[in-house]
Parts: C-alpha cells; sequence; structure tokens
C-alpha cells in the first residue's frame, strides 16, 4: 500500500470501493457493529421529538397570522395549514436523519455524505438529468388516471390566497416528504443491515412492512406501496446512492398533491380500486428497470450489479490531499470489511 508523508498526516490510498448498503465499513470506525444501533436509537428519539414539537409551532404559527385552522385529521389539501403538518411533520425525517448518522454512525468529513450516495454527496446532476424523464411520465400517468377515475368531489379551487399558500406549502415541503420517507425508509434500513450482512435484501425486504403500516390504504393501496417500497430499495442499491429514489417518490407525491387540490378527499387514504393498479404499477416498473438500465450503461456495468465508491476518501486522494481519516492496511486487506 502506497503512502506519502505530508506533516504529521499520511496520505493513504483509498479503500475498495464498496456498493451503498456496505458503505459503512470503509473505516473501522463507522463499521463497528454497534454504530446503527446507536443511530437508530438517536434517529428515533430526535424524530420523536420533533412529530410533537413541530405540530405545536405550525398551530401556533397559524394563530399568529390568523390562518384557517387545521381540520382534526389534517387531511384538506386545500388547507394550507393542513398540508404544513401532515407534510412538514415528515419532512422532518430529512435532517433527523442526517444528525443520527453524524453523532451516531461516527462519520466525519469523509464518511458524512455517504448516506446520500457512494459518492459522498448528493448527485443533484443525476437528478436533473433523471428528471427530465420521470417528471413528465409521472406527471402524465396521475393526470390521466385523475381524469379516468375523476373523485367524486371533484370540483375547481376557489382562487384565494390561502390557495395560493397551499401550493408554496406543496411546492417546498412535498420534496423533502418524500426525501425523509426514503432516508428513513430505505437508506437507514440498507445502511444498518449492510453493516452486519452482505446482501442487500435484508435492508430491501425487511423494511416494507412498517413502509406499509405507515399508510392506511385498503388492500389495493398496501399491494401497490409493499411493490413501490420494494422497487425504491432495488433502485437505491443498484444507483449507489437515494436519489433516484428520492425523485421518484416526489414525482408521484408531488402531482397528486397538486391534483388533489381539486378534490378535498384525495388525501384521504383507502378505498382503492383495483383498476388503480394499471395506472400506477407498469410505469413504477418500466421506470425503475429503466433507470437501472441507465445506471449500467452509464457506469459500465451489468444490470445486476451496483454501483460502488469510496465517499470522500476517492475524492481526497484523487486531489492530492491528506486522508486522516482512511482506513489502514488491515481494512485493505479485507480483513474487516470483507
Amino acid at each position: 500500500m502506497s503512502s506519502i508523508d505530508i506533516g504529521r498526516h499520511r496520505q493513504i490510498d483509498p479503500p475498495a470501493p464498496l456498493p451503498y448498503h456496505r458503505i459503512a465499513h470503509l473505516t473501522a470506525t463507522t463499521g463497528k457493529w454497534w454504530r446503527p444501533l446507536v443511530v437508530i436509537l438517536l434517529g428515533a428519539g430526535l424524530l420523536a421529538g420533533a412529530f410533537v414539537i413541530y405540530p405545536i409551532l405550525v398551530t401556533l404559527a397559524g394563530v399568529l397570522l390568523n390562518m384557517a385552522p387545521t381540520t382534526s385529521a389534517f387531511d384538506d389539501p386545500r388547507n394550507p395549514m393542513d398540508l404544513m403538518v401532515a407534510l412538514g411533520s415528515l419532512a422532518v425525517g430529512v435532517p433527523v436523519t442526517m444528525l443520527a448518522f453524524r453523532w451516531g454512525g461516527g462519520r466525519r468529513r469523509s464518511m458524512r455524505g455517504t448516506v446520500h450516495s457512494v459518492r459522498g454527496r448528493f448527485r443533484w446532476h443525476l437528478v436533473a438529468r433523471a428528471g427530465l424523464v420521470v417528471f413528465p411520465i409521472v406527471a402524465l400517468v396521475n393526470l390521466v388516471s385523475f381524469l379516468v377515475m375523476p373523485p367524486p368531489d371533484l370540483s375547481a379551487p376557489p382562487a384565494s390566497w390561502s390557495l395560493v399558500l397551499a401550493y408554496v406549502v406543496i411546492l417546498v415541503l412535498t420534496p423533502l416528504q418524500c426525501a425523509a420517507e426514503e432516508y428513513v425508509f430505505r437508506a437507514l434500513p440498507l445502511q444498518t443491515f449492510g453493516t452486519w450482512l452482505r446482501s442487500p435484501l435484508w435492508g430491501i425486504i425487511l423494511p416494507v412492512p412498517l413502509f406499509m403500516v405507515g399508510h392506511e390504504y385498503g388492500w389495493v393501496g398496501q399491494i401497490d406501496i409493499a411493490i413501490f417500497a420494494v422497487c425504491m430499495g432495488i433502485l437505491t442499491w443498484k444507483t449507489g446512492g437515494i436519489e433516484c429514489a428520492i425523485l421518484l417518490h416526489t414525482a408521484n407525491n408531488l402531482t397528486l398533491f397538486l391534483l388533489g387540490t381539486w378534490s378535498p378527499s384525495s388525501m384521504k387514504q383507502g378505498g382503492e380500486e383495483p383498476l388503480t393498479l394499471l395506472f400506477s404499477l407498469p410505469p413504477l416498473l418500466v421506470l425503475t428497470f429503466g433507470l437501472m438500465w441507465w445506471i449500467s450503461r452509464r457506469e459500465k456495468l451489468a444490470f445486476w450489479e451496483a454501483l460502488r465508491g469510496s465517499g470522500h476518501l476517492e475524492t481526497a486522494r484523487a486531489s492530492g490531499r491528506s486522508c486522516p481519516n482512511a482506513v489502514d492496511g488491515r481494512e485493505q486487506r479485507g480483513e474487516i470489511y470483507g
């Protein structure tokens, strides 16, 4: 293993690239078996606190600004207060997950971004390019579904500043809500079970029931949710990051919430028609496998081969900077992460 002395630090070649679910094993510190337990406990505590504090703050803000109060179920898509509570309460999962991985996962500068991707950063360029295809397809499918199976209370929303604010809340908080669910139900399980087990299937399959419990759909909706969760897990593993899963999730939820302002009952879960699966599952599967094919071609991978990376460790080595957090010789030879 080559090294170059630079002052008191020693520049060390980065470890062999790892897939997303095994990324904790880039360093001996983050690869300890108990690290995921600390991340989960810390994240659960932060999330519980956020769930209590955030709705209270939103309610107080609504009173001070003299806004219409929330409904009992927070499910009116035309009510900005309902949207801020329903979407914002989930959106807090983004900072919660980041802090849990940083404080509990032992991830210093070289490892902080690996919760996003194996490149050690959130790949915005990937989202931008894929979004040019994903967003139009998902928007068209949801619009056609909305027109073919119109809700019984379909009506034009009354023009008002409250409606404008509702649209602003949807555009701002929906991407954060989707990102939070992907970090909690995809990133966290994949990297938790991947610290202990080599197969990514554990982190893909085991969180599915929890994701289903979090949605109060009927059996049709639960099938849709389960297949969606599996597809997002596979996509996260394959692409080496959470970005494409967030993109697909956001494209779907954002268009549905925007259409939902034309139907006050659209946020209520349950009673889905079996026909909805014909509109949701084929596009989901086509986009999932299409993105997997695109990444395979882009990165010169086999279709069922995951993208690998070394986070900021490989970036630091390529730029000639020292890597004080890089792994030692035992890890390079595979004695720690195998």
